[in-house]
C-alpha cells in the first residue's frame, strides 16, 4: 500500500463537465465520478429525482500521491465552490496499487 490523499468533490452534475476538464487540465492521472447524488447542505437540499438532473449532484473521487497536485486540485475548485456550492473533502488513505 502507498500513502495518498483521497480527495472527494462534490459539485452540481451541470458543473461535472466543466471539473472534469479543470482535472484532466492539471494533469490528474484518474478519478472516479458517480452522478446522481443528493443531500442537503448550507445552499438547501440537493434532489436526484428529477427529470433533468438540474438539481443532482455528482461525486468526484481522486487518490494523488503528489502533494503539489493535491494543492493544485484544491486551489483549482476553491472558485467553483465559492460561486456554485459543493463540498471538497481531503483525508489521508492508502492506496492499494495493482
Amino acid at each position: 500500500m502507498k500513502a495518498c490523499k483521497r480527495i472527494e468533490i462534490v459539485i452540481e452534475h451541470p458543473l461535472a463537465p466543466r471539473l472534469a476538464k479543470l482535472l484532466s487540465d492539471l494533469g490528474v492521472p484518474g478519478y472516479t465520478m458517480i452522478d446522481g447524488a443528493s443531500g442537503a447542505g448550507d445552499r438547501g437540499t440537493r434532489r436526484a429525482d428529477e427529470l433533468t438532473g438540474v438539481s443532482a449532484n455528482s461525486v468526484f473521487i481522486i487518490a494523488c500521491d503528489d502533494e503539489s497536485l493535491v494543492k493544485e486540485i484544491i486551489e483549482g475548485i476553491r472558485p467553483m465552490l465559492s460561486t456554485s456550492g459543493g463540498i471538497c473533502l481531503v483525508s489521508d488513505a492508502h492506496w492499494v496499487k495493482h
